[in-house]
């Protein structure tokens, strides 16, 4: 299994993968002979990247799940908004 995984499966939240809980998490790699010192800041570098990567996904997912949500029940989005409120500008301008 990859390492990258193995160290994902580990616990860690993808979320909330800080620098520090990376290189606790390849340190306890090195403790059990998987990672070799050498390797330590690639690996915590790789996991970072991993997460940042992850996270972006996540983030993706979750803004396309809450756009349809919006478009099902039928909300105004803040552009609807904003055309409203450029129309009732053009209105008023006319207005004496």
């Amino acid at each position: 299994m990859d390492i990258v995984k193995k160290a994902m499966l580990l616990g860690l939240g993808v979320i909330s993968l800080t620098k520090e809980k990376a290189e606790e998490v390849v340190d306890d790699l090195i403790k059990r002979g998987e990672v070799s010192r050498e390797e330590r800041f690639k690996m915590v570098d790789k996991l970072l990247k991993e997460a940042e990567k992850q996270e972006e996904e996540l983030t993706g997912k979750i803004s396309e799940i809450v756009q349809k949500a919006i478009t099902k029940i039928g909300l105004a989005t803040k552009k609807d908004l904003e055309d409203i409120l450029k129309r009732l500008e053009e209105i008023e301008k006319r207005i004496p």
